[in-house]
């Protein structure tokens, strides 16, 4: 005790003296250690813009940001779920065969029920006709209680309220139809067996209708001017579509090559185009859709030009968003058959339906992507 009260600071000594040598130590710890943690968190922020920015700088080449590759992984995940959660929904609506009913619900009408043995007639005449109607007859009840049972007239109805009628109905021969947007780019003149259809922009097997057959004719007439004023004919009648697939086989494809760096496939998926030569000297071109993960979603037919491979990628496109699906079996082999007219495509064998099913919505997810690369 002798010593601390020997102990001061300046003026000031003994117990008061040592609390405030304890508060300028601890104060002097406080200030050391906010000045620690804000250099920790200057350095990593500080590291973390250097990684940013070379992130920035490595995904330029490819036209993207490092936030917009977590934006774009971040939809394709939200997207994988709904479409997950939609076929959860739709399998469990499928299995509750849920069905709704709706009951016109009427109002019980009260009916007097009256218990008669052998009632005079005079007792009748005196009840209302109305109230006969409903009266019900049992047996082994005496008269007398029919005579003390009051008998009231029934109540008189409120007149209906007159219904608000709603707009008219427009009648069919009123609705305008709306006129969809033809594409002529891929006509390249007529040919035997098959027609141009504007709507998908693709030839079809077979003859047209009336309906179409008559816009061709306009067309080609619209043709036929053009080349008389440039003095060349366009319209060249041909003997066999080249654009159709070939009656061959399928070739067997091959790995798709890795792309350097980051690939834009891994969230959109890619169509990828092979070709062989034969032994008589021909090539036959085709192409196959893969998914994020170099899984193979179709195959395609075969293709004697380029050109016509490319146009055939575009035409599965569109068959994809307006075609019909259905899923068939052979040899114990499940497979989707996807229709527009007279188009069919087969996709890939799988071991189960559910397989198959699973497969349609994959080629529905990746097929309208852009990336179309040769190989």
């Amino acid at each position: 005790m002798g010593n601390l009260d020997n102990f001061k600071i300046g003026a000031i000594e003994g117990v008061s003296a040592l609390l405030i040598l304890i508060a300028i130590i601890v104060a002097a710890i406080a200030v050391l250690t906010v000045i620690i943690i804000c250099s920790i968190k200057a350095v990593k922020e500080r590291k973390d813009a250097e990684e940013d920015r070379a992130e920035d700088e490595f995904f330029a080449e490819y036209g993207v940001t490092g936030e917009e590759l977590r934006l774009n992984q971040q939809l394709s995940d939200m997207r994988s779920q709904l479409i997950s959660q939609k076929r959860i929904k739709k399998q469990m609506l499928d299995e509750q065969h849920i069905v709704v009913v709706r009951e016109s619900v009427e109002k019980p009408v009260e009916v007097v029920k009256e218990v008669v043995k052998e009632v005079p007639v005079e007792v009748i005449k005196e009840v209302p006709v109305e109230v006969i109607k409903e009266v019900e007859v049992i047996k082994e009840v005496p008269v007398e209680v029919v005579k003390e049972v009051p008998v009231e007239a029934p109540a008189e109805q409120p007149a209906p309220q007159p219904v608000e009628q709603g707009p008219a109905p427009v009648k069919p021969e009123e609705l305008v139809p709306v006129k969809k947007e033809e594409n002529w780019k891929n006509y390249d003149g007529e040919y035997e067996g098959v027609y141009y259809d504007p709507e998908d922009g693709c030839y079809y097997e077979g003859t047209p209708s009336p309906e179409l057959a008559k816009r061709l004719e306009e067309y080609q007439a619209e043709l036929a001017a053009k080349s008389k004023r440039k003095k060349k004919e366009v319209i060249v009648k041909k003997v066999t579509p080249p654009f159709l697939a070939l009656k061959t086989p399928k070739n067997e494809r091959k790995a798709p090559k890795k792309e350097e760096g980051f690939d834009l496939s891994v969230i959109y998926g890619k169509y990828v185009i092979e070709h062989v030569a034969k032994e008589d000297g021909k090539e036959e071109y085709f192409y196959t859709l893969y998914g994020p993960k170099d899984n193979v979603l179709y195959e395609s037919s075969n293709y004697s030009a380029l050109p016509y491979c490319k146009r055939a990628i575009t035409r599965f496109q569109t068959h994809v968003l307006v075609g019909e699906y259905s899923i068939d079996v052979q040899d114990g082999k499940y497979f989707f058959v996807l229709r527009r007219k007279t188009y069919v495509h087969k996709g890939l064998e799988c071991a189960t339906f559910d397989e198959a099913n699973a497969l349609i919505n994959q080629v529905k997810s990746y097929a309208q992507t852009d990336i179309i690369r040769e190989q």
